[in-house]
């Protein structure tokens, strides 16, 4: 149960079922609606912005591909502890092709051992800086990302995705979200299992 209730499918009326159905429309496969999306039904004007936002900028190719938005995504979310953005998108991740190594070293923030291109860790050292001392970026910072081949456009999306996951990984912990199981229920070991520590318990390191 989360921490904060939300609205449930079977309750939902005016804005709340329209944005429901919204998800439906855009997930026809899902038969319930993703936990933090109902952590928005409260502000259906919101959930809805949310969703476009979301949907628009990040599962999609854009100037940067899906799956580097997927390693950003993975990274900040375990960075930021919190395990239900954390599991999910490194099973997204997973789904463009990322073997468990690159998905568990992301997740972890193992970005020098993981076994991605230069480009890729220049990139998420970058997300890094910007998730945990955002004061310290400079100009050097952002021609290390143009020396590694990373344009106007992307490195600016690089920072959208950054800041986006900083936002949902709030809202996510906020509810108390846990792990979806995206994995399990794919028939797979999740690669970050044990990774992150249940919600609350303001504990680091390993379950």
């Amino acid at each position: 149960m989360p921490f904060i209730q939300w609205i449930e499918e079977q309750d939902a009326e005016g804005e709340v079922a329209e944005g429901y159905h919204v998800y439906f429309q855009k997930r026809p496969n899902r038969t319930k609606v993703a936990e933090i999306i109902k952590c928005f039904s409260h502000r259906p004007d919101f959930m809805k912005q949310v969703m476009e936002f979301s949907w628009d900028l990040h599962f999609c190719d854009g100037h940067l591909p899906e799956r580097v938005k997927e390693l950003i995504a993975t990274l900040v979310s375990g960075q930021n502890r919190c395990p239900y953005c954390m599991h999910s998108h490194a099973y997204f991740l997973h789904t463009h092709g990322a073997d468990d190594d690159v998905v568990a070293a992301v997740g972890r923030g193992e970005i020098e051992t993981a076994p991605l291109e230069e480009a890729e860790k220049v990139l998420l050292r970058f997300a890094m800086l910007l998730t945990h001392q955002p004061y310290r970026n400079t100009p050097e910072e952002i021609q290390k990302l143009r020396d590694a081949g990373w344009t106007e456009p992307q490195i600016a999306e690089a920072v959208y995705i950054t800041a986006m996951f900083a936002f949902f990984n709030r809202v996510a912990n906020g509810f108390g979200l846990e792990s979806p199981g995206y994995f399990e229920m794919d028939g797979r070991e999740d690669p970050l299992k044990g990774q992150i520590p249940p919600v609350g318990t303001g504990t680091s390191g390993t379950e």
